[in-house]
């Protein structure tokens, strides 16, 4: 995903709009469990700010994976808001350097810092619905699809002094 800001970066008060989408598949083997379903949408404005480049938009993407209670797949929808600050290189001040993003031409390759936006929207859990209900534990049979009759009363061992704990009810 690359963005030209050779006119924007010479005009003092310069601005663009990006809309762009792309393919992140070649991106699915360092997310394990993740499919991209559709190109990545990515919506952007790019402003010179006279010392810099501030580029803010929107992300848009939909991925597969799987459900982390009842193993079912399913796709998310991840709709996440970004800004990064770039500055033209030979412009650069030791100060901007050690805060934000430099670019070296007139060319800004964006796709590893909007992989790097959607990493950090993903849940830690995936969880197909809030009603998802999950497996059983003892017969493994989806609940979201069908009941079972097994009882499950076993505490674990490590718990079981809880039990005895005085109740005030």
């Amino acid at each position: 995903m690359i963005i030209n800001v050779a006119q924007i970066r010479r005009d003092e008060i310069g601005t663009a709009h990006f809309d762009l989408k792309d393919d992140f598949s070649a991106f699915e083997s360092e997310l394990e469990g993740i499919t991209f379903v559709a190109p990545v949408h990515v919506q952007l404005q790019v402003n010179n700010t006279g010392d810099s480049l501030l580029v803010q938009g929107t992300i848009d993407a939909e991925i597969k994976t799987q459900c982390g209670r009842c193993l079912e797949p399913f796709h998310y929808t991840i709709h996440q808001d970004y800004e990064d600050e770039w500055v033209y290189a030979p412009q650069a001040t030791e100060e901007q350097i050690e805060t934000v993003l430099v670019f070296e031409k007139d060319e800004i390759e964006l796709s590893d810092r909007i992989l790097e936006q959607i990493v950090l929207a993903l849940p830690m859990r995936f969880i197909c619905s809030s009603e998802c209900k999950g497996l059983c534990p003892v017969c493994g049979v989806n609940h979201n699809v069908e009941s079972c009759d097994c009882v499950q009363d076993q505490v674990d061992p490590r718990l079981a002094a809880l039990a005895n704990w005085p109740r005030e009810d």
